[in-house]
């Protein structure tokens, strides 16, 4: 059966060069004109490859492949952009860390031997495979994976924009794959909600985050600790009960656990999650919330809320160099945090512009690609010792 490709651009130029590389009766093409027109034609029909420019105007690289993993049947992709090898490694690990099948980034003009040798990896799936080179997580697989060495968590270090100095990581997770290295959370993230089981998925990088926080505190390193939570969680009764157990089992101080939430935690009952978080405040443990500035919901919620730093959301700050829109409301977050005592975290750090547009602005905290991936404990503490002793420098920061 023919395979079947979806060419995004803004003209169709990228269609029509790919109907001339490629051969009619193996491939079929279509074309979306713009990020939108995209969405809609994925949401009802399969391809088995994505061809597209990174930029568009509605949808870049990053939020395609952020899509395409909420898809029940997921293509692979392929990226036409500059030629960058940061902007390439990092679109690779976005594209990892949703368990989606980047299968190249290529640079424009098309070059038609390396674009048939990329798309070649695709030649030997079978008709209706929908994950690409993905390999799937059966719910049986993920419950015996989250009791025993299934999820690793890995962490991405936090600096003060003002000293430069070291101020923690957020633990974000990563699965260990049965043929050996990491997949992305996507996989595991996807299980999870399918089957309904974020609530078991939150506990467990809970207690596997506090659990090496517990051991680099033995060994003289107090690491504070940002962590993501989930709406299943915040519902439950106990939840403040299990988080405070889970420092004490670990001799984590609560002040070094920083609890991350974000507007969709609040959308279906609001009473049980605010009666955990104000219990979590009161026992000493940080609340953030994450994506800040992403709809106005979260605004009403700083009131109600404890909350003593925000998140905002990257999508404001990868825009704000082109779009003043998106400039405006990047510095009116941060200008209301600021009215408001909170501390605020910028996000998606990736290039050295933006680090220093988060500075100029007032930010208070930054992370993202730019200052230091998601990393292994033991590769985290390299990591720390490098950047003190002066072997790592960050452009910009000082």
């Amino acid at each position: 059966m023919a395979k079947r490709i979806l060419a995004i651009d803004s003209t169709a130029g990228l269609q029509d060069t790919l109907a001339g590389y490629l051969p009619s009766s193996e491939f079929l093409i279509a074309g979306a004109t713009g990020g939108e027109q995209a969405r809609d034609i994925l949401k009802t029909e399969h391809f088995d490859v994505v061809v597209a420019a990174h930029q568009l105007a509605d949808m870049d690289g990053f939020a395609l492949i952020e899509f395409v993993a909420e898809l029940e049947r997921r293509p692979s992709i392929i990226l036409i952009g500059d030629d960058d090898p940061i902007a390439r490694h990092k679109i690779r690990d976005h594209a990892m860390a949703y368990s989606v099948n980047l299968l190249g980034t290529l640079t424009a003009p098309l070059d038609r031997s390396l674009f048939q040798a990329t798309l070649q990896d695709v030649a030997d799936l079978g008709d209706g495979s929908s994950e690409g080179a993905q390999p799937g997580l059966a719910e049986t697989e993920f419950m015996r994976g989250l009791m025993t060495d299934g999820l690793s968590p890995v962490f991405q270090p936090k600096i003060n924009l003002r000293n430069g100095k070291v101020v923690g990581a957020e633990a974000f997770a990563r699965w260990n794959a049965p043929g050996g290295g990491l997949l992305g959370a996507g996989a595991v993230i996807r299980v999870a909600r399918e089957k309904g089981h974020m609530d078991v998925l939150t506990y467990r990088m809970l207690e596997l985050a506090m659990q090496q926080q517990g051991k680099w505190r033995r060994e003289g390193k107090d690491v504070p600790l940002s962590i993501n939570t989930s709406s299943e969680n915040l519902r439950k009764s106990d939840f403040a009960d299990v988080v405070s157990g889970l420092a004490d089992q670990f001799g984590v101080d609560p002040s070094m656990v920083r609890l991350e939430v974000t507007e969709a935690d609040f959308q279906v009952d609001k009473r049980v999650p605010l009666e955990n978080l104000a219990l979590l405040h009161a026992r000493g443990f940080g609340l953030s919330l994450d994506d800040f500035a992403a709809g106005f919901a979260p605004l009403m919620q700083l009131k109600a809320i404890p909350f003593d730093e925000i998140v905002v959301d990257r999508t404001f700050l990868e825009r704000a160099a082109e779009d003043e829109v998106a400039k405006i409301i990047f510095e009116a977050a941060i200008d209301l945090a600021k009215k408001l005592k909170l501390s605020s975290t910028v996000e998606g750090v990736e290039t050295e512009a933006q680090l220093k547009m988060a500075k100029a602005v007032g930010a208070d905290y930054a992370q993202g690609y730019f200052i230091g991936k998601p990393m292994s404990a033991s590769e985290f503490l390299i990591w720390i010792e490098d950047y003190e002793d002066g072997v790592l420098v960050i452009p910009g920061l000082n």
